[in-house]
C-alpha cells in the first residue's frame, strides 16, 4: 500500500505539472487547445484522487464493500471521467480545426449516458465493473478512429503531414489503450481474488495502463508547450519539428498579408524560418540558389529587417 500511495503521488504531480505548463503555453499563445488539455488534465487530476477519498472520507468504504467487484464512487467518475475525455477531445478538435458541435460534444454524452445505464441496468457486480470502466476504452478507440479518418480524408498535405508527424504517440496511445483492456478483462473477469485482503480490494478500480496513457498524452502536450513557450524566448526556434511547422503555418497568412509577400515568398520564408540556408531551401522548391537569394533580398526589403536573424526575431513575436 506504501508502494501505492508514492505511485499515485507521483503520477498526479505530473499531471498537475502539464496541466501547469499548459496554462503557461495558453497564457502566452492564447490557443485555446492549451486551455482545454489544461482543464482535461485537471479533471483527470481529480479522477486519480478519488482513490484517496475513502481513505479520508469514508475509510471503511473499501473494507466493507460487499465484494471485489465493487464500483466505488460511480457519480463522482462519471463527472471526472467526463470532464477529462471532453477537454481533451475538444484540444484534438481545436488542433484538428474542427469545429462541428456533434462531433465534439456528441462522444462524451453518449459516454456519460452508457456508462451511467452499465451501473443502474447490469446486476451481476462482476460485469458491472467490467462493462463500466471498459467504457473508457471504447471511448478512447473511438476517438483514434476518428483520427484516422480525419487523416486519410484530408485533402491538405500539409495537415497530413503535421498529424503524420505525431504517429509514434497515436501508435503509443492505441497500444497503451489496447493494455488497458487487457488489463480490465484480467482483473475485473478472470482473477480470483479470494486470497487477497479486503483493504487491497481497491485494486480492482486501478489501471496502471491507464495512468501510463495519461502520461503519454502529458508527455505530448508537454513537448507542444514547449515549442510555443520558446516562441517567446531570445532563442529562436528552428528545426523540421511539426509542431514547430504548424506555428509557423498559424502566423504565416497574417504576417504575408501584413507585408505583401508573393506566394513564393511566402515558401521561401517558411523553409528559412525552420532553419534551412538558401541552397536547401533551392533543393526543396526546386531553384536555383541564385533565385532564392533574390526572394530573401525582397523578403528583407519588403520587412525592414537586415538579415535572416532580426526576420525570424519579428515574425515570432506577432
Amino acid at each position: 500500500m506504501t508502494l501505492l500511495f508514492y505511485y499515485t503521488l507521483i503520477i498526479m504531480f505530473f499531471y498537475t505539472l502539464v496541466a501547469a505548463c499548459s496554462l503557461c503555453a495558453y497564457f502566452v499563445s492564447r490557443r485555446k487547445a492549451y486551455l482545454f488539455a489544461t482543464l482535461g488534465f485537471a479533471f483527470y487530476f481529480f479522477d486519480v484522487s478519488l482513490v484517496f477519498k475513502d481513505n479520508f472520507i469514508t475509510p471503511a468504504a473499501v473494507f466493507d464493500a460487499p465484494s471485489f467487484y465493487d464500483v466505488g464512487n460511480p457519480l463522482a467518475t462519471i463527472i471526472t471521467g467526463a470532464g477529462t475525455f471532453l477537454f481533451l477531445w475538444l484540444a484534438v478538435c481545436r488542433y484538428c480545426r474542427e469545429g462541428r458541435w456533434p462531433i465534439r460534444f456528441l462522444p462524451t454524452v453518449v459516454w456519460v449516458a452508457a456508462s451511467a445505464a452499465a451501473y443502474l441496468l447490469i446486476k451481476d457486480p462482476q460485469w458491472r465493473e467490467f462493462i463500466f470502466y471498459s467504457m473508457r476504452a471504447l471511448l478512447l478507440f473511438f476517438s483514434y478512429g476518428v483520427l484516422l479518418y480525419w487523416y486519410r480524408t484530408s485533402p491538405d498535405a500539409q495537415r497530413r503531414s503535421i498529424m503524420r508527424g505525431h504517429r509514434t504517440a497515436y501508435l503509443c496511445a492505441v497500444g497503451l489503450t489496447v493494455a488497458i483492456v487487457l488489463e480490465n478483462v484480467y482483473f475485473q473477469l478472470i482473477y480470483d481474488p479470494s486470497n487477497l485482503p479486503s483493504g487491497m480490494w481497491i485494486m480492482a478500480e486501478r489501471s496502471p495502463s491507464e495512468n501510463m496513457l495519461f502520461v503519454c498524452i502529458g508527455l505530448a502536450v508537454l513537448h507542444a508547450a514547449q515549442i510555443t513557450l520558446r516562441l517567446r524566448a531570445a532563442e529562436v526556434p528552428a528545426g523540421s519539428d511539426p509542431l514547430l511547422a504548424e506555428s509557423i503555418d498559424r502566423l504565416m497568412p497574417l504576417y504575408v498579408q501584413a507585408h505583401e509577400l508573393s506566394k513564393r515568398e511566402e515558401e521561401v520564408l517558411r523553409y528559412a524560418l525552420m532553419g534551412l540556408d538558401n541552397q536547401n531551401i533551392a533543393s526543396t522548391l526546386s531553384l536555383t540558389a541564385g533565385t532564392v537569394k533574390v526572394h530573401m533580398h525582397n523578403i528583407l526589403k519588403k520587412t525592414g529587417h537586415a538579415n535572416r536573424t532580426e526576420l525570424a526575431q519579428h515574425f515570432w513575436e506577432h
